[in-house]
């Protein structure tokens, strides 16, 4: 048997390791929406969250600062909480899939594993004060790190030059298969993630 060149594992964070839904962001705060426009939680999530133009763009690439962002937002929406009272409502929509843990701490002692997240500060602050499995992570690549979010290409080669190996020896596990490929054609690996035990079959397969 032939050992698999595999030295790098890159994991996404959201809906791989801990699933989540952004929505519930939009109806935590359709309660405290004093703005008559939006009066909808799907029209707060598609301002906050529009792929193109949602307002979280800005901050998941580290354009803006969550005071900043929190500020511009509160003034649109016209909320009526404070920033500290809005950072547990928008960070606390995460658990974790104890299944994709485990095949984490498995891989631990035999390959390194890198996180490349589009994420913002108050996301991953409280993951990491919530979430032990992030801390084995032998490096963490940030949307808001590095001034990119998937799928642009400058994020991943970030997580390139961070692995320090050719492409090829690199497995990239991402919900979004639109993401996958953009990994593939940079000449990754890549897994469409579907659930814990599809994962843990595919790696199976190409780690034997």
């Amino acid at each position: 048997m032939i050992h698999s060149p595999t030295e790098v594992i890159l994991f996404d964070l959201g809906n791989v390791i801990l699933p989540f839904n952004h929505y519930q962001i939009a109806e935590k705060l359709y309660q405290f929406t004093r703005n008559k426009e939006f009066q909808d939680s799907q029209k707060i999530f598609s301002f906050l969250f529009d792929l193109q133009k949602g307002a979280i763009n800005d901050l998941d690439i580290g354009k803006m600062s969550p005071p900043d962002f929190f500020q511009s937002i509160q003034k649109t929406l016209d909320l009526s909480i404070p920033f500290d009272e809005f950072i547990p409502l928008w960070s606390d929509i995460f658990v974790e899939d104890r299944g994709v843990s485990k095949i984490i701490l498995a891989l631990k002692e035999k390959r390194r594993l890198g996180l490349l997240s589009n994420t913002d500060p108050l996301h991953f602050n409280y993951i990491l004060s919530k979430f032990p499995v992030i801390q084995i992570f032998d490096q963490w690549i940030l949307s808001y790190e590095v001034g990119f979010k998937k799928p642009a290409v400058e994020i991943f080669q970030a997580a390139m030059k961070w692995a320090s190996v050719e492409p090829e020896k690199i497995i990239f596990i991402d919900d979004i298969k639109e993401y996958v490929d953009v990994a593939a054609s940079l000449g990754m690996h890549g897994i469409h993630f579907i659930s814990s035990d599809q994962l843990k079959e595919e790696l199976n397969k190409k780690l034997q």
